[in-house]
């Protein structure tokens, strides 16, 4: 009976050595495997870095200038559509507008998509396909060059070309006259042709050239003269001398005599120069005793009229001077393009033009991508959008305890972030699966059984090193299982203690 004790305690205690062993090649196979570990997260974490670096210096730059030539482009023929929708032009005149507002982009500080605008309004107001760049070019620079913005100007001076029937290659005349008398009278731009839009049609009526209505128009405004009300009453002036030019009579010989003139002189200077009597008209005025009691005289007491009139026959030459200045700038036609030609130079819209140069590089670069986006990706987002409609139909028609279902699903699954991120980090440890399994199998350490514990071990490790991304999730699944694995192995360890204890207390028993 001993001798079987005997043999009882031997195995036990050769079981024992063996676990004792077990345990250190165990121990050694941690080393190992977190040797192993280390080396392939260093050797993932360089290629990441590698990647991220190449990222960063090339794909990210290349896809930032596919992007932005994209949109530049899309802006640019959104823009171009406003044109292609208000101008009637064949397709090769329209390639031939579309290059030209390229082109006079890198040579003004405004981009092609708004001289692209300008040039819809240009088509909206009936300029010619022909004038539509030239007129263009003439907008951009008066609302570089005054306090008139270009979509102002081109809708105020093609009104008025309209209503004067001025011909649609002299804007640029036009733009200039007005520019000189902006410059040298006591009022602005945009004021000045707000008053050419009141008298231009009494001045057309009378005879007046497009220079000497938009003169007027300075020198009205520069005495104070408002347009909305003041503009209309000289245009009923102008009118008044009309009729009295072509009826004769008392009314006549009142204004020829205001002008220092006889009436038969005074209707020959009218029909010649009708600004030029007007003129005379004005300063004839302003010589009299009293301006007013000629006024009363004449009937004239329209008091926005009569305002007008003491104004302008108080400036002295200031009338006069203007007619001679505008008339000037027109023959000459050069002060808006040196005025704009100075405010181009100045270091802003340098940078400007720059910029345009770089944004129709990106145009061209995107004409080139566009017809790739609508034959691939626009078709798809159709799709999608197809599929996405029929999919809300469909969750629309089902019931409401059925809806509240899927929302719930829906809130659970938006947590799933977490473990997604646990996966993809398990997904990187292949590699290192790879080289524990060869070094287990080249050094016969425990065989699959060892591969499967370094397995589990290494997945742990990455479960800890996500526990804080997943632990929300996780939370209350991790208790119910460490609780019962806790109660397994309390009761596997209780029963292995208790046998060997007992079989101890039994030696020491039979010994004795």
């Amino acid at each position: 009976m001993a001798e079987k004790f005997e043999v009882i305690i031997g195995a036990v205690d050769e079981a024992s050595r063996i676990l004792q062993q077990v345990k250190r090649e165990l121990e050694g196979l941690g080393v190992s495997t977190q040797s192993a570990q280390r080396t392939m997260s260093q050797a993932f974490g360089d290629m990441q870095r590698a990647g991220t670096a190449l990222s960063a210096t090339v794909t990210a730059p290349i896809v930032a200038v596919g992007a932005a030539a994209i949109k530049t482009s899309i802006d640019f023929e959104s823009a171009f559509a406003g044109v292609v929708k208000t101008v009637d032009a064949t397709e090769e005149e329209l390639a031939q507008l579309e290059q030209g507002i390229l082109e006079m982009s890198k040579e003004l500080p405004a981009s092609a998509s708004e001289i692209a605008q300008v040039a819809e309004a240009a088509g909206q107001l009936g300029i010619q396909t022909e004038s539509i760049l030239t007129f263009t070019r003439t907008m951009i620079d008066l609302g570089e060059s005054t306090n008139l913005s270009a979509d102002e100007a081109a809708t105020a001076l093609a009104r008025f070309a309209n209503i004067v029937q001025m011909p649609q290659d002299q804007f640029d005349k036009l733009g200039s006259t007005i520019v000189a008398l902006g410059n040298n009278l006591a009022t602005t731009e945009a004021e000045i042709v707000e008053m050419g839009l009141r008298l231009a049609g009494a001045g057309e009526q009378v005879g007046m050239t497009e220079a000497q209505i938009m003169s007027l128009s300075g020198a009205l405004s520069s005495v104070g003269v408002n347009a909305e009300a003041g503009g209309s009453a000289f245009s009923r002036l102008m009118a008044d001398m009309q009729l009295a030019v072509e009826s004769g009579g008392e009314r006549l010989e009142q204004f020829a005599e205001v002008a220092g003139m006889t009436a038969e002189g005074f209707r020959k200077a009218f029909q010649e120069d009708a600004a030029e009597a007007i003129v005379s008209f004005i300063e004839g005025l302003g010589k009299t005793e009293s301006a007013i009691s000629t006024l009363e005289s004449m009937d004239i007491s329209e008091l926005r009229l009569r305002d007008a009139l003491l104004r302008a026959s108080g400036a002295g030459d200031l009338f006069r001077e203007s007619l001679e200045l505008g008339t000037k700038a027109w023959e000459e036609n050069s002060a808006l393009s040196e005025e704009a030609g100075r405010r181009y130079e100045t270091t802003a819209s340098q940078l400007e033009m720059a910029k345009n140069q770089i944004i129709e590089l990106g145009i061209k670069l995107g004409e080139t991508l566009l017809p790739i986006i609508k034959e691939t990706f626009i078709p798809l987002l159709e799709k999608l959008a197809g599929h996405l409609s029929e999919l809300v139909d469909w969750f629309n028609n089902l019931s409401p305890v059925t809806q509240d279902f899927f929302l719930a699903f829906a809130a659970a699954a938006a947590a799933g972030g977490p473990i997604l991120l646990m996966v993809g980090s398990v997904g990187k440890a292949v590699e290192s699966f790879k080289l524990l399994g060869s070094l287990f199998s080249g050094a016969g350490i425990l065989g699959p059984t060892g591969l499967v514990i370094a397995g589990v071990a290494l997945v742990a490790t990455l479960i800890i090193s996500h526990w804080d991304e997943i632990s929300s999730f996780l939370t209350k699944c991790w208790e119910g299982i460490k609780n019962t694995a806790s109660t397994i192995w309390g009761g596997i360890t209780n029963f292995f203690s208790n046998v060997w204890e007992g079989l101890q207390e039994y030696h020491q028993a039979y010994m004795e």
